[in-house]
């Protein structure tokens, strides 16, 4: 009996679709093109965090945006191969059967052989009393369980920098033109 009443839920909850969306979240509602549409609109503000560069892990988590159901907030601070710094953001939506929200760096578009995402950002760092804009490094698509992840150079190619630690290790990002998506059946 117990084999069977198992069974019957795993069943039931397969057929509802809620054990896909609890397994592969948020891409199932956004991959169901059939089911589902998006509106994807640019959230007003400017949004900043501060970042400590003379202790990369006391970065984590801080959070860039909140609105109460979606957050966008430091996955990781990091020096990549070629001795450039920086930030990558994750963002976190929500997600049911009725629908999607997220907000993100990335407007996550459809087109007729798939998905795209298409940075979106306006993103600029101040360090050192001096403003700069900065550039994406890397971005994902809804690879994530409720949202994607963006990364930004934290200091210009085109511009010559001049990191010293000891004399200041905080930079402040800025990042304005976030992309809300909403998937609604």
């Amino acid at each position: 009996m117990l084999i069977i009443g198992v069974g019957t839920i795993v069943l039931t909850l397969w057929i509802s679709g809620l054990l896909n969306l609890w397994i592969n979240g948020i891409s199932v509602i956004a991959d169901d093109v059939e089911g589902y549409q998006v509106q994807s609109y640019p959230v007003d503000g400017e949004y900043s965090v501060k970042i400590d560069l003379s202790d990369f892990d006391s970065n984590e988590g801080k959070v860039l945006y909140d609105d109460g159901e979606n957050q966008i907030y430091v996955e990781k601070v990091f020096v990549n191969g070629n001795s450039d710094y920086e930030v990558s953001f994750m963002s976190s939506g929500t997600y049911s059967l009725r629908g999607a929200t997220v907000v993100s760096g990335s407007e996550h578009a459809r087109t007729e052989n798939g998905f795209t995402h298409i940075n979106q950002v306006n993103a600029t760092a101040t360090f050192q009393d001096d403003i700069y804009k900065i550039y994406p490094s890397s971005s994902s698509g809804l690879n994530y369980k409720d949202g994607d992840s963006f990364a930004f150079y934290l200091f210009p190619h085109d511009k010559e920098v001049e990191v010293d630690i000891e004399k200041d290790s905080i930079i402040e990002v800025k990042l304005s033109n976030l992309y809300m998506l909403n998937w609604e059946k």
